[in-house]
């Protein structure tokens, strides 16, 4: 097991996977609840990491680390009527532009069949009549 410095507190520790000693994982632990219903609590109201530490009176490094490991996600599928007209003008341009190339390609003439290196280096004089 390698010995490795825990990125919160700095003490040294073996590690058999995360770079968070045990002390710092049984905190982090203790805290995520508490964040977890304040921000469903809270639904509303946007947060930083530095306002949530404040409001959940916890040290900013622990707020941090739970933002980092990527369990403090907020619900971003709510989006606004105007989010949702861009999302749909985009999606008209792309569908266009498919349409656009799939009828240019229509008009193309048929890809020649592959040469040999033969046919490529000496021509049509060595192909057999």
């Amino acid at each position: 097991m390698p010995l490795l410095s825990c990125r919160l507190c700095g003490k040294i520790f073996t590690s058999a996977g995360g770079r968070t000693c045990s002390v710092c994982l049984s905190r982090l632990d203790e805290l995520y609840p508490r964040v977890r219903e304040y921000l469903r609590d809270n639904p509303k109201v946007g947060f930083n990491v530095e306002t949530l530490a404040e409001e959940m009176k916890a040290d900013i490094r622990d707020v941090q680390a739970l933002a980092d490991m990527g369990y403090l996600d907020r619900d971003v599928s709510r989006h606004t009527d105007s989010e949702t007209a861009l999302r749909q003008k985009l999606a008209k341009e792309f569908e266009d532009s498919l349409k656009q190339m799939k009828d240019a390609s229509a008009f193309r003439e048929p890809a020649k069949s592959a040469a040999s290196y033969g046919q490529q280096r000496y021509g049509e004089k060595g192909k057999k009549k």
